[in-house]
């Protein structure tokens, strides 16, 4: 890829990038699953509460079992915004950051949406909308990166 030095615009865009990547790993600690038990009662829990669950019976609810082979799956979701945060902030001049990023963002997408879709919480509402907001800024900053800068006129 080609090398082109980093402007304001686009420092400010990678910026909010890395921003957004980082409340996207804070939202794995808010609810990301909810359910209800047999008895009626509602239950929410984090990807790191999911996470704490491996080897063990989710306690409280009737469908553990079910819940039980997802838990395995549940570092996808703050593995993704990890490695979309390294790659905006340690990419500067190069188009690599926007790439990942964008496949981070369909890859987060669709590992919310086929994991838990059937049991969204608030958390994971959150982290969908900001997937779409990452995408809309990841566009933006292929565009300024595109555009010519007015400065070297």
């Amino acid at each position: 890829m080609v090398k082109i030095p980093e402007n304001k615009t686009r420092k400010r865009l990678r910026l909010l990038l890395c921003t957004l990547y980082l409340f996207e790993i804070f939202l794995c600690t808010m609810p990301y699953i909810q359910g209800n038990t047999s008895e009626g009662k509602f239950y929410s829990y984090s990807v790191f509460d999911m996470i704490s669950f491996w080897g063990g019976q989710i306690p409280g609810t009737a469908a553990g079992s079910a819940f039980q082979t997802y838990t395995y799956f549940m570092p996808i979701f703050f593995v993704i915004p990890i490695i979309g945060f390294f790659f905006c902030a340690l990419d500067k001049e190069r188009n690599m950051k926007n790439i990942a990023s964008i496949i981070c963002c369909l890859l987060g997408v669709l590992s919310i949406l086929l994991i838990v879709s059937y049991s969204l919480s608030l958390g994971s509402l959150i982290a969908l909308l900001l997937y779409l907001v990452i995408c809309f800024v990841t566009t933006m900053s292929m565009f300024a990166r595109i555009t010519d800068n007015p400065q070297k006129h």
